[in-house]
């Protein structure tokens, strides 16, 4: 029996599209994107989810499901590892839905965008800046919410890798003879970062080292017996006393 060639047409269409999603009208409504850009997105079909979201935006900009859909589009970047454009996407979310349920989450995933590219403590750490805010934001705004604790795991590490990167430029300057330009470092650390012991430790005894190098006695005498009264168990510690008796010896 001979099949009709319209039936033949569709079963080879069939075939081709099998297991694909298919792509809705022209005239989909707000809710067939939004369901379509969810699907793709399950399924790690990146680019096809965009594409469904962003129309959903465009087309329908007072949609009551706008909101989501910006969330998703964010999502669908930062899921593909594309962080540059997934912070501009959960930066615009948080400027347009500044308390909304999902507020919370779209912070945590601005400062992982950023958290995801931060460089080595010899390199410059403006992105570690950038998360470093996004996430001390979200834990003034939402205190309670679920992302709060993992924010300020976050939040911890990034004060690591700042504290490092003040300390490395400042023992670069040291090693250099620029006693002028390390100071100032090694005193922001001791001021600033008071919730890092083990690296303030050593700025106050860099510090100590810098005063020194500049014949600065009486400073360097007064950083060493802080640096043994804040840390006595510090290895630092030990170094700075026995700084402290060559200085008494020397007299």
């Amino acid at each position: 029996m001979r099949r009709h060639p319209v039936a033949l047409l569709l079963t080879a269409a069939a075939l081709l599209t099998g297991g694909c999603t298919v792509r809705p009208a022209d005239k989909a409504s707000p809710g067939e994107l939004m369901l379509l850009g969810q699907e793709d997105l399950r399924a790690e079909r990146y680019e096809s989810a965009r594409q469904a979201f962003q129309r959903l935006l465009r087309e329908y900009p007072d949609s009551n499901h706008r909101r989501e859909a910006l969330l998703n589009l964010a999502n669908s970047y930062y899921q593909g590892e594309e962080y540059i454009e997934a912070r501009v996407q959960y930066a615009e979310y948080v400027q347009l839905y500044p308390v909304s349920r999902q507020t919370a989450r779209a912070y945590y995933y601005l400062g992982m965008s950023d958290y995801n590219r931060i460089l080595e403590p010899d390199q410059e750490q403006s992105t570690t800046r950038d998360a470093l805010k996004s996430f001390q934001e979200l834990v003034r705004r939402f205190p309670r919410s679920e992302f709060t604790a993992q924010a300020k795991e976050r939040i911890q590490a990034l004060r690591d890798r700042l504290a490092r990167h003040h300390l490395y430029v400042a023992r670069f300057y040291l090693t250099k003879g620029k006693r002028v330009s390390a100071i100032p470092r090694f005193q922001e650390v001791v001021k600033e970062f008071a919730d890092q012991p083990g690296l303030r430790a050593e700025a106050m005894y860099y510090l100590a080292e810098s005063y020194m190098a500049e014949e600065s006695y009486q400073k360097a005498g007064e950083a060493y017996r802080n640096l043994i009264k804040e840390y006595p168990a510090n290895p630092y510690s030990q170094r700075a006393y026995q700084r402290l008796v060559s200085l008494s010896n020397a007299r």
